[in-house]
């Protein structure tokens, strides 16, 4: 994913749905990742550094979709809460073990249901499913209208 090319997808949503806007969050510097690491005994794969370099949050209206800001997250039983959906769907990175792969998977925790195995999958794919056809991608039959 590279981050130039979704902003520019959200601007041309922002022009062809009526009623969909976007905010971002002010960009982090590297420095801001050393607390939350150490605060929560983590190692944040770089590719979510990536989006939070750019953006420390994201909030989208019509459809509404959350980014929390990164000094927001809860880490509680090898999950954070990173973002919401539809203002109640809470959707969360699942932290591996240190031996495992280094990125996170994104789950929704209320059914288990894999969103994406990579926070770059999320990115380039399924949350365009969401903010463009309101597909609810975080249950197994979201692409059943």
């Amino acid at each position: 994913m590279q981050i130039d090319h979704f902003l520019e997808r959200l601007d041309k949503i922002r022009l062809a749905q009526n009623g969909f806007d976007y905010k971002l969050g002010k960009a982090l510097q590297l420095d801001d990742f050393v607390d939350i690491e150490k605060k929560h005994d983590i190692k944040i794969p770089g590719k979510i550094k990536d989006f939070y370099l750019v953006a420390n949050g994201l909030k989208t209206l019509n459809p509404d979709f959350k980014l929390i800001e990164l000094d927001s997250w809860i880490v509680k039983g090898g999950l954070i809460h990173f973002a919401t959906f539809d203002n109640l769907i809470e959707i969360y990175f699942a932290i591996p073990k240190p031996d495992d792969a280094k990125e996170w998977t994104i789950i929704n925790k209320d059914n288990n249901y894999v969103i994406a195995k990579t926070i770059t999958n999320l990115w380039s794919d399924k949350i365009w499913h969401w903010l463009e056809q309101k597909y609810e991608i975080w249950e197994d039959n979201w692409w059943v209208s």
